[in-house]
């Protein structure tokens, strides 16, 4: 049996969109409209709106890569039992995902958006986004979670500092981006960066180095560091990255962009427990990055896959 446009726009919106699985969305189609679709059949649909965007997806790719500020992330997911990773590069307007066995270097370089990158990178601070040449920011949320932590768990008071100093900088910032202001006054600057350097002090001072008994053999490998101290040495070496967004207003407080993207791939897992095939795991990365793309812009989804069907894709 043939099926028109519709029907297959419509399988495909609520499979790979709603995240329906296959048989509920066989009952769906049978129920409300009476048509009864093989659990086949809709792999099929899926198979050639993949095939069909893979132009888009390359425009798309092309759009993030010339963009200013770059969101990026990366998330475990299940491909046939064996573990994979869904890497997200993310802007205001666009997003691509991408399935990979890799979660570094390697897999970055054949994704093939950061090695040519030469805009601003907002992530949480993997080691494998400071091999790229691009300036890098680090997101605060993360920051603030373990800041909590050390405050609420470990009873430190720096952490609590760095907590309300962190919220006030940025609610200053979003303060004079609202005032149609585009940098903060350089006096304001010096001031929290002095403010920011007396916080890291009194954190060294809570936690210092771990002493080394001279008696005992000397131990092999770098000196194990309490988590609160690696925090502190992070923030401290990595400050410029930190407040980033404090000296430029263009780049933004947290990595919640990508996190936000990632976070329906998560659900779609939690539904279905994984993917079946990487062929499967590939084809919603690609139809979910445009899905994506799609609702930031503002444009119809339902109406978007169905011309799908009629050759006649959007190139967002």
């Amino acid at each position: 049996m043939q099926y028109g446009e519709n029907v297959r726009g419509l399988v495909t919106y609520l499979n790979q969109y709603q995240l329906i699985p296959s048989q509920r969305t066989q009952e769906m189609m049978s129920d409300i409209f009476g048509c009864k679709i093989s659990e086949g059949t809709i792999y099929n649909q899926v198979q050639k709106c993949y095939e069909i965007l893979e132009p888009v997806e390359e425009r798309i790719k092309a759009k993030v890569q010339e963009s200013e500020v770059v969101h990026f992330d990366e998330t475990g997911m299940r491909v046939n039992g064996s573990g994979y990773w869904l890497h997200v590069s993310s802007t205001k307007t666009h997003t691509h995902y991408q399935v990979h066995q890799k979660r570094g270097q390697i897999a970055m370089d054949e994704i093939g958006i950061l090695p040519n990158f030469k805009g601003k990178a907002v992530h949480d601070g993997f080691k494998s986004y400071n091999q790229y040449e691009c300036k890098h920011y680090l997101c605060n949320a993360h920051h603030l979670r373990e800041l909590v932590f050390v405050h609420e768990q470990l009873k430190q008071s720096w952490a609590e500092q760095m907590i309300k100093f962190l919220c006030k900088v940025n609610n200053l910032v979003k303060q004079s981006k609202l005032d149609s202001k585009s940098a903060l006054e350089p006096s304001v600057i010096t001031k929290f960066e002095l403010e920011f350097q007396t916080i890291i002090d009194s954190g060294y001072k809570s936690n210092p180095e771990p002493e080394i008994d001279p008696d005992l053999p000397k131990p092999k490998g770098r000196v194990k560091r309490s988590k609160p101290l690696n925090l502190i040495l992070r923030l401290d070496a990595q400050r410029k990255q930190t407040l980033g967004f404090m000296y430029d207003f263009a780049v933004p407080f947290d990595n919640n962009l990508a996190e936000r993207d990632i976070r329906m791939t998560k659900l779609k897992q939690k539904i279905s427990g994984g993917f079946r095939s990487e062929s499967g795991a590939c084809a919603f990365a690609r139809i979910r990055g445009y899905i994506s793309t799609l609702k930031k812009q503002g444009l119809s989804i339902l109406e978007a896959l169905t011309n799908i069907f009629r050759n006649d894709p959007l190139f967002v």
